[in-house]
């Protein structure tokens, strides 16, 4: 699947000058056989998903600048939302295609600007791919706590205790101290882990992609903060199928607990399922078979939406 998408990406760089957008998309959409491709993704759902490609890119100015310098980014990060089966409208937040603007060098060494797009996955993205994974009794999810919520914290467990305030008009009067995120598996196995807002803070410092917070920082930091500790407890310890699973069989559920708790002893062979995933900490993306421990705990990006 990787390679049909990197395949299917290679296309000029630079779009020909003068042509309008439409006209770079139709003829990478069409000339290039891209339909035939989501066609073997999506099926029926194919013509929709290019109908919302084309919505998106028109409504927004930066990826229509990232269409004419780097089309074939555009292309690549809407065959992976097609893959993982998310849909890219903005409004749903699943899935994003958001434009960077990224520094480059040419042949010679200099340094210049390209806008090029790449795919987020989203909040419920992650928690969708989750569900499918049918590993779950309680669903991986995210929320803030407020100045005296916290009462205990082992850093070497992970062990968290929590008394919530359960007045919500008393409790949005209070400062929010950090985040925390839960989940549990059908054999009962739980995990949780936990932010401070300070560590959030200076996770998007590091991350970010220039100077300044990406737009998602900006407008909604409470919802990129969830995400963060979100990605950071699936991407070590969770488990998610790009495939739809009503009842995950034991070995699988076997499989997310030794994940969840560091302890491989009983499982003699811990080797994730084809069409079961990871999320991959730097990109959101998923990650399958040959995942290492070191990638498993890599830190998670906070660009984009």
């Amino acid at each position: 699947m990787a390679n049909m998408i990197q395949n299917a990406t290679k296309t000029r760089e630079i779009a020909p000058a003068g042509k309008s957008i439409s006209a770079v998309m139709n003829s990478i959409l069409d000339g290039e056989g891209m339909r035939k491709r989501f066609d073997e993704l999506l099926g029926k759902r194919a013509p929709q998903f290019i109908s919302s490609i084309i919505s998106m890119v028109n409504a927004d100015p930066q990826l229509q600048k990232a269409m004419y310098e780097a089309p074939n980014t555009v292309v690549q990060a809407a065959l992976k939302a097609a893959m993982y089966d998310l849909p890219i409208d903005p409004a749903l937040g699943y899935a994003y295609i958001v434009a960077f603007n990224n520094k480059k060098k040419d042949a010679d060494g200099n340094e210049f600007w390209k806008t090029e797009a790449s795919f987020i996955m989203g909040y419920k993205g992650m928690t969708q791919l989750a569900v499918r994974s049918g590993v779950y009794s309680r669903i991986p999810d995210a929320v803030d706590v407020r100045e005296g919520e916290l009462k205990k914290y082992d850093r070497l467990t992970g062990d968290l205790e929590f008394e919530w305030v359960e007045d919500e008009d008393e409790r949005e009067k209070l400062p929010i101290i950090g985040y925390a995120g839960y989940f549990r598996l059908l054999n009962g196995a739980e995990k949780m882990v936990y932010m401070t807002k300070k560590q959030i803070e200076r996770h998007e410092e590091k991350n970010r992609k220039g100077k300044y917070k990406s737009k998602g920082w900006r407008e909604d930091f409470d919802a990129m903060a969830k995400k963060t500790v979100l990605r950071r407890l699936i991407s070590k310890y969770g488990l998610m199928s790009i495939d739809y699973r009503m009842d995950a069989g034991r070995q699988e559920v076997a499989m997310a607990q030794a994940i969840a708790l560091g302890d491989f002893s009983e499982v003699a062979t811990p080797v994730i399922p084809e069409d079961s995933y990871v999320v991959d900490g730097d990109t959101g993306e998923l990650m399958g078979e040959g995942s290492t421990e070191e990638s498993l705990q890599q830190e998670n990006s906070s660009v984009g939406a």
